[in-house]
């Protein structure tokens, strides 16, 4: 008990003796971390939204006009695809009359045609843009597909825009996280070099390795996590806000977007420790190297 009251004496000393240093490593910390936060869930939004774009992908295959035909076999073999994520099944009769709610007062044209010319035809969901391709391949060769209708180009450009999205967001998380940590560990580093003959006088006298540097880590941890509860207080301001804003001018995002808040409050909770984390994993590795540098024999 007494080791752990001089060590809590000696953090608090390093805060208030260095606490432009340590303000500084505060608000840097934060900014990094809200950073971090606010992309990461950019990027959890936009693959949200991929993603239903890719779930609402539809491939359109039509049978042949054969009334031999077995249409549930064709469905079972369909099915069977490992890119078919669901199926629905369109007699001629459920076709005609999906047409003519479409056409509308426009509905009476289709009597011309006399019979009905719609085949049986498959409405076919993929897991994701990627499928659409390999999936329409393997319809048309099947020999009981005359035809199959897709949007060929928006497939592309919405694969496109997930693979890129996703790199992106790698970037920046990964971009955060260093910039985030060389602050973190300079502060130390800095805080270490000021009190280096203090620390040789520790340790000649007697003092543990551990004793030395456990002050250290404790502030270069307590430091990144306050940061990073500032990055959460302040992503919780924003968010919520920001999302009600793009809800109400851009109605399409309604069901696109992350708005429970328990996901939200989680999310920020893992950012915390995170935060905690990497503090401690940087101010570790700092004051490791530099007790080594002070006490190896010269």
């Amino acid at each position: 008990m007494t080791t752990l009251k001089y060590i809590l004496r000696d953090m608090w000393r390093l805060v208030v003796h260095h606490w432009v240093l340590g303000l500084l490593t505060l608000i840097t910390a934060g900014v990094m971390l809200w950073i971090l936060g606010v992309t990461t869930l950019f990027s959890l939004n936009l693959e949200n939204l991929l993603s239903r774009l890719e779930s609402e992908l539809v491939v359109q295959a039509y049978l042949v006009k054969d009334n031999t035909l077995n249409v549930d076999a064709i469905a079972e073999r369909i099915q069977g695809l490992e890119y078919v994520y669901s199926m629905k099944i369109f007699s001629p009769s459920d076709s005609l009359a999906k047409l003519q709610e479409k056409m509308g007062s426009q509905s009476r044209a289709l009597e011309m045609l006399g019979d009905n010319p719609i085949p049986y035809n498959f409405e076919i969901h993929v897991h994701k843009a990627e499928d659409v391709e390999p999936l329409v391949s393997a319809l048309k060769a099947m020999p009981e597909v005359e035809d199959v209708v897709y949007a060929g180009m928006v497939v592309r450009r919405i694969s496109a825009l997930s693979r890129i999205s996703s790199r992106i967001a790698l970037v920046m998380f990964i971009l955060s996280v260093i910039i985030t940590a060389l602050v973190v560990y300079n502060t130390i580093h800095i805080s270490l070099y000021s009190r280096r003959e203090e620390i040789g006088i520790m340790y000649l006298v007697g003092a543990t390795r551990s004793y030395i540097a456990t002050p250290f880590v404790l502030e270069g941890t307590l430091l990144a996590l306050f940061g990073a509860i500032i990055a959460a207080a302040g992503i919780i301001g924003a968010y919520f806000p920001g999302v009600s804003l793009l809800q109400a001018n851009l109605p399409f995002l309604r069901t696109s977007l992350i708005t429970e808040k328990s996901i939200i409050w989680r999310f920020c909770g893992l950012l915390a420790g995170f935060g905690a984390t990497l503090g401690w994993v940087c101010s570790y590795l700092v004051v490791a190297r530099f007790i080594n540098s002070i006490t190896r024999p010269e």
